[in-house]
C-alpha cells in the first residue's frame, strides 16, 4: 500500500458552524486536552482530525472514526484497527494526515524565522536546511511513537529500519513523511476547506 498524504490549507478564518462540525468529530481525550490550548491551535487541531475523518471516507469507506488509543508518549492508533496507521501533524495554516498499513509518521512546518541559538546548537547556517532536518527528524520519531524529547536527544539507533522522504505540499512550508517500509510509494492529495466540510457537514 502506498502511504496516503491528506493535507488541507487553513486559509481563512472558521465559522461557528464549521468548528462545532469539527468538535464533534474529537476523540473525547483530545477534546478535553483542545479546551487548553488558543484558539488558533484549536482550530487547527480539530482540522487535522477533520482531514483524518475525511481520508477514512475516501480510502476505506469508513463513515465513523474508530476508536483511538493513546501510547504511553502520546502518539494514536486506532484500538482495533491495527490494518491502519495513521498520524498528523499542524502548523499555523496547515494540517497533514498520514495514512499507511504500517507505522507511519509525519510532519509540516511553516517556513519561519529560527533561533539563532537552535541553528547554532545544530551547527546549521540556512533556516531552509534547519527545517528540512527537523520535519524529517520529527516524522522519524513519530513513526516510532517517540515524543519530541527524541529530538533533543538524537542519534542514528533512531533512524534504524525508519525511511524517510520530504514532501513537496504547499510553497512556504516544509514536511515529510517517515515509514517502516522502504518500498511503498507517496501519493499526496490536497484538499480545501469546502471540499472537507462539504463531507463533515453531510455526516453532521
Amino acid at each position: 500500500m502506498d502511504i496516503q498524504i491528506y493535507a488541507l490549507a487553513i486559509d481563512r478564518e472558521l465559522g461557528d458552524e464549521e468548528r462545532t462540525c469539527l468538535m464533534g468529530g474529537l476523540p473525547y481525550l483530545r477534546y478535553q486536552r483542545l479546551m487548553r490550548t488558543r484558539e488558533n491551535k484549536q482550530n487547527q487541531a480539530m482540522c487535522a482530525y477533520g482531514l483524518l475523518r475525511y481520508a477514512l471516507r475516501e480510502q476505506f469507506g469508513l463513515e465513523d472514526l474508530p476508536e483511538i488509543a493513546i501510547a504511553t508518549e502520546g502518539k494514536p492508533s486506532f484500538r482495533r484497527r491495527e490494518d491502519i496507521q495513521f498520524n498528523l501533524s499542524h502548523t499555523n495554516g496547515a494540517v497533514v494526515c498520514a495514512l499507511h498499513n504500517r507505522p507511519v509518521g509525519v510532519d509540516i512546518e511553516q517556513d519561519r524565522e529560527a533561533a539563532q541559538t537552535i541553528l547554532h546548537y545544530y551547527h546549521i547556517h540556512r533556516q531552509e536546511q534547519f527545517w528540512q532536518m527537523w520535519v524529517q527528524r520529527e516524522a522519524t520519531a513519530k513513526c516510532h511513537g517517540r515524543g519530541s524529547a527524541a529530538l533533543c536527544h538524537w542519534n542514528s539507533a533512531l533512524e534504524a529500519g525508519v525511511y524517510c522522504r520530504p514532501v513537496a505540499l504547499f510553497d512556504g512550508y516544509f514536511s515529510a513523511v517517515a515509514s517502516q517500509d522502504r518500498e511503498a510509494g507517496c501519493t499526496s492529495h490536497i484538499v480545501t476547506l469546502e471540499e472537507l466540510f462539504a463531507h463533515l457537514m453531510v455526516r453532521a
